[in-house]
């Protein structure tokens, strides 16, 4: 078997992207565990058990690149109405929690 250097560098960009894949599902779940804890602590529902993906940017900080991930989910405090809410990461790290204005 013979390979190339671009059968090589093809091969590691498919792992690349594998792995990328990976650590986004990852953190996409412990996003939603925050998010549900964060609502359950404040005695709301999170609606539809879900957080979806917003916003994806790399950000250089202490020299390093992050990965900084914002999810957007929706929260109810009376079972009515709906509110939004945000839960932001940057690299594995929980950075902030945003819930919108709502009746208690």
């Amino acid at each position: 078997m013979n390979l190339q250097l671009s059968d090589i560098v093809i091969l590691l960009l498919i792992a690349a992207a594998l792995y990328a894949w990976w650590q986004n599902t990852s953190i996409r779940e412990q996003a939603l565990i925050s998010a549900k804890k964060h609502c359950e602590s404040l005695n709301l529902q999170l609606l539809e058990d879900s957080v979806g993906g917003e916003e994806w940017k790399p950000i250089w900080q202490h020299g390093t690149i992050k990965i900084k991930r914002t999810y957007k989910f929706e929260f109810s405090s009376s079972g009515i109405a709906r509110y939004p809410g945000k839960i932001s990461y940057l690299g594995n790290k929980k950075t902030e929690v945003w819930l919108s204005p709502h009746d208690f």
